[in-house]
C-alpha cells in the first residue's frame, strides 16, 4: 500500500506530544528512501509511551489529518443519513458526502490515509512491546503490557472503521471484498490486497477481544485513554453490525452491569454535554479530550463544523425536528439542538407557511463559555450501549430484555413515558437510536448494517431546507454502489494488486 511507504518515521517524529501538530506535514513528505522503522527506535517503556501518544495524537486528527475522527467519519456517518444535512451556502466540508455527486475516485469523500496511520503506529507499539528486547521490560511489564492492549483496541477500530466505509455490509455479503488488513510492520515495497469483509471482522475481533482478555487495559475511569470498557463498547458495535446479536448482548451487559459508568439524567442531559460540567464523564466511555491548541483539531475540526458560529457545516433536517417534534415534543434530546441566532440563518430555518424557527445546530460538541475548538469529542458513550442491548436483544425474540433496556433511554428522554415489552417493536428501538446519537456519526452505518432505506425526501414539497438532490441521493438503500467508497485513486495508482481491486461501479 503506497501510504506505508509513508509511515517509518511517524513514531520518531512524535517525541514530545505537543510538537506532534508541526511535526505532521515533514513526516508526510519524507521520501520512503529516508525512512526507519520507527518500532526499531523505541528501546523503553517511557519511548513506548510516547509512541502510544503520538498513536493518540493520530487517531484524534488535526487540521491537515481530518479524514477520520477529527471530522470525516462522524460527518460521513450524519450527513450520509436522512436525520442530517449539508448547510447551503454553509462551510462546504460536508457537501459532497452529502449530495453524493462524486463520480470518480478522484472526487469523491476518502476516509483511508489517517485510520492506516494508526494501524501503522499501533502496530509499531505491538511489535515493539512484544520484542523482548526493551531495556526496563521487567519492571516495566504492566505499562507495557497496558500500551500494548490500547494498540490492539485502536488498531480494531481503524480496521472496523474501514471496512465500513469501503466494503459491504457483514449482514449483506461478508465474502465480498473489505480492506487490507495490516496486523504487523511493513517494508514499504509491500503492496497489500483486500481482505474479504468477514476476514477484516475476524482480525478486529481477535484485536479486541485480545485486548479485553489480557487483564492489562484500565478498569477505572481513564479520560482520553481506552480502557477496558471503551473496548468492550467498541466490540458491543462489532457484534451487532456482524449480526452476532447473542455476544453483543453479552458484552453490553457485562457493561451495564460492572462498568464505573452511569447513564446521565434527565436533568443532566443537555447540561452534560459541556465538558466542563460535572456529570459529563458519567456515560463517556471514550473521548477525545481536548486540552490546547497542541491537541485541537482547529477549524476543521467536528466541533467547529457543526457549530453556527463555526463553519456551519452541518445541521438537523426539517423531517427529523418535525418527527421528533411530533413523536414527543418534551424529548430531552430536543435540548441538545440549538435555534439559529444569525439573521441569513434564521430566515433559512424559518417555515414560510407557519413561520415556525425551527431548531437545527447539534450541540453536543461543547465547551460553554468558550472556544468551540477545545470541545470534546465523545467516540463511545453507555447510551449507546443500552440502544444496542436493546436490538440485540429484540432481535434475539427477547422482548422483556429489549424493554428494559431500551426504557431506560425512554425514560430518561422523558420521565413521563415507557417501553413496554408488550409495544416494543423494531421500529421503535431503531427511532430511539436515531433520536440519540443524532451528531454523533451513526446514523448512516446503521441503516446499511440494518437493510433500511434512506429516505432524504421524494417530493418538492417535503424537501425542508434540504437542498435540491439529484434522484439517486433522495432515496438509496445499501444495494446501491454509492453506498461504498470507491478506493481513493492515489491508493488505485501506486498499489497494482489493488487497482484490480476497485469497487464496482467506479
Amino acid at each position: 500500500m503506497k501510504i506505508y511507504k509513508l509511515f517509518y518515521k511517524t513514531l520518531i517524529c512524535v517525541a514530545v506530544a505537543g510538537g506532534f501538530s508541526s511535526c505532521v506535514n515533514s513526516w508526510l513528505d519524507e521520501s520512503p528512501n529516508d525512512s526507519t522503522n520507527a518500532s526499531s527506535a523505541i528501546s523503553s517503556s517511557a519511548d513506548l509511551n510516547t509512541a502510544r501518544i503520538g498513536m493518540y495524537a493520530i487517531l484524534r486528527g488535526n487540521s491537515t489529518l481530518d479524514d477520520y475522527y477529527a471530522a470525516r467519519m462522524i460527518y460521513y456517518g450524519d450527513v450520509r443519513g436522512e436525520d442530517m444535512q449539508a448547510v447551503t451556502g454553509g462551510g462546504g466540508r460536508t457537501t459532497v458526502s452529502y449530495k453524493m455527486t462524486w463520480t470518480t475516485p478522484t472526487d469523491a469523500p476518502y476516509i483511508w490515509q489517517t485510520p492506516y496511520i494508526v494501524i501503522e503506529r499501533a502496530n509499531n507499539i505491538i511489535t515493539a512491546a512484544e520484542s523482548g528486547t526493551l531495556s526496563d521490560e521487567s519492571t516495566a511489564k504492566t505499562d507495557i503490557a497496558q500500551y500494548e492492549a490500547e494498540a490492539k483496541v485502536a488498531r480494531a477500530m481503524a480496521h472496523f472503521d474501514l471496512v465500513r466505509v469501503y466494503g459491504k455490509p457483514y449482514t449483506m455479503d461478508s465474502t465480498s471484498f473489505g480492506v487490507p488488513v495490516v496486523s504487523s510492520v511493513l517494508e514499504p515495497t509491500v503492496q497489500e490486497g483486500r481482505n474479504t469483509v468477514a476476514e477484516v471482522y475476524k482480525q478486529v475481533i481477535s484485536d479486541l477481544t485480545s485486548a479485553i482478555n489480557s487483564g492489562a487495559l484500565q478498569t477505572t475511569k481513564d479520560d482520553g485513554y481506552i480502557n477496558v470498557w471503551a473496548a468492550k463498547a467498541l466490540l458491543t458495535r462489532v457484534y451487532l453490525t456482524k449480526g452476532d446479536n447473542q455476544a453483543a448482548l453479552n458484552v453490553a451487559e457485562d457493561i451495564i452491569a460492572h462498568s464505573p459508568y452511569t447513564l446521565w439524567t434527565n436533568a443532566q442531559y443537555v447540561d452534560a454535554w459541556d465538558k466542563s460540567n460535572s456529570a459529563h464523564t458519567n456515560e463517556a466511555l471514550f473521548e477525545f479530550v481536548i486540552t490546547s491548541s497542541s491537541y485541537w483539531t482547529d477549524r476543521e475540526g467536528i466541533a467547529y463544523l457543526y457549530a453556527e458560529s463555526g463553519y456551519n457545516d452541518a445541521v438537523a433536517t426539517k423531517s427529523f425536528i418535525d418527527k421528533v417534534k411530533t413523536d414527543d415534543p418534551n424529548d430531552v434530546r430536543l435540548g441538545t439542538i440549538l435555534l439559529p441566532k444569525n439573521s441569513t440563518n434564521i430566515k433559512a430555518f424559518t417555515d414560510t407557511v407557519t413561520k415556525v424557527t425551527y431548531p437545527a445546530y447539534i450541540n453536543k460538541y461543547r465547551n460553554d463559555g468558550g472556544d468551540v475548538r477545545y470541545s470534546d469529542v465523545m467516540i463511545l458513550r453507555l447510551s449507546e450501549v443500552y440502544l444496542s442491548a436493546a436490538e440485540a436483544a429484540y432481535k434475539l425474540g427477547d422482548k422483556t430484555t429489549a424493554a428494559k433496556y431500551l426504557d431506560a433511554i425512554v425514560n430518561r428522554a422523558d420521565t413521563a413515558k415507557h417501553a413496554t415489552a408488550s409495544t416494543i417493536t423494531l421500529t421503535q428501538i431503531l427511532w430511539e437510536r436515531r433520536k440519540e446519537l443524532i451528531g454523533e456519526g451513526q446514523r448512516f452505518f446503521d441503516a446499511m448494517r440494518n437493510n433500511e432505506t434512506i429516505v432524504r425526501y421524494t417530493r418538492t414539497a417535503d424537501q425542508g431546507w434540504n437542498a435540491p438532490l439529484k434522484s439517486y441521493a433522495m432515496s438509496y438503500d445499501r444495494t446501491y454502489y454509492k453506498a461504498l467508497l470507491p478506493i481513493p485513486q492515489s491508493e488505485i495508482d501506486a498499489n497494482a494488486v489493488i487497482a484490480k481491486q476497485q469497487n464496482t461501479g467506479y
